[in-house]
């Protein structure tokens, strides 16, 4: 950090001492005397401030590292802290195939599935035409239903 201290010091310094050169010696003044100073001062500090501008950047380039490596640690903590998340999943997956061999985990054993669509065959839900058709056909297993 000292270095890039330094560096902007040097730098400002550089563009004060250019302005005032060009205030005394020139009748350029207010913006264009300020771009002017700017221009000469830029190109008189790549040639002079060459090793300064070089420790300044070494300077920023530890300072980024080292934000780089918090990066690099939070990330690494974040993948530790998922890792029990992953180990519940597992467990929640294993207890699924635990169920008892036949049996589905919705309840229906040997192909008993209901289509999409149909009612339960446990006739709490169905009566006469109440499937969408004008008359209800008996399924296997049930009474004709009186006329």
């Amino acid at each position: 950090m000292r270095g890039i201290a330094v560096y902007t010091a040097m730098r400002v310094a550089l563009l004060a001492g250019v302005w005032l050169v060009i205030q005394v010696v020139t009748p350029m003044r207010g913006l264009l005397a300020i771009a002017v100073a700017l221009v000469i001062s830029g190109v008189i500090s790549f040639i002079v401030l060459d090793r300064s501008r070089d420790t300044a950047s070494k300077g920023l380039a530890g300072v980024f590292g080292r934000i780089n490596d918090r990066i690099e640690q939070s990330k690494v903590a974040e993948d530790v802290d998922d890792e029990p998340a992953d180990l519940g999943q597992a467990e929640a997956q294993a207890q699924e195939q635990s169920v008892g061999e036949g049996e589905q985990a919705s309840g229906l054993q040997d192909g008993h599935e209901i289509a999409p669509g149909s009612y339960a065959d446990d006739g709490a839900h169905r009566a006469d035409g109440e499937d969408g058709g004008d008359e209800a056909e008996p399924r296997e297993g049930q009474a004709e239903p009186s006329r």
